[in-house]
């Protein structure tokens, strides 16, 4: 897990508009810059942090699971990687604050073991109950 990666992350997406934020819409704009441009998630908008080149897929786009693996070492798709960018979230918790405060909940607590019945809906938020998160 890169730690630091993550932080930035963190601070960042905490200034990215509501308007321009959702954890279920990917980049409508263009797909092969660093700076997301358009509505996207904390992946989307955090590519901007990266000054490296960013991996490309076979259609020419961002390799998102690629990028966000190389940058934040959370294997895409595990329960540490779900519980901070999953889509799901769109109806749970689709703000940037609140994107933000679940990574820093995490690099302080770790995984809380009821990570996936938060991301339903279906237990309290843990990092709202954290006032430190």
């Amino acid at each position: 897990m890169n730690t630091k990666n993550l932080n930035r992350m963190a601070d960042y997406i905490e200034t990215v508009l509501q308007r321009n934020f959702n954890m279920r819409i990917f980049r409508t704009g263009q797909r092969t810059a660093h700076e997301c441009g358009s509505v996207g998630c904390v992946i989307g908008h955090c590519t901007i942090l990266d000054e490296r080149p960013l991996p490309m897929n076979r259609f020419d786009n961002i390799d998102f699971d690629a990028w966000s693996f190389d940058f934040t070492g959370l294997k895409p798709n595990s329960d540490e990687w779900d519980y901070l960018f999953s889509s799901d979230w769109e109806t749970i918790d689709n703000t940037p604050t609140g994107a933000a405060k679940r990574i820093r909940y995490f690099l302080k607590n770790g995984l809380p073991r009821n990570s996936y019945k938060q991301i339903l809906g279906s237990a309290p938020l843990s990092y709202l109950k954290n006032k430190t998160a």
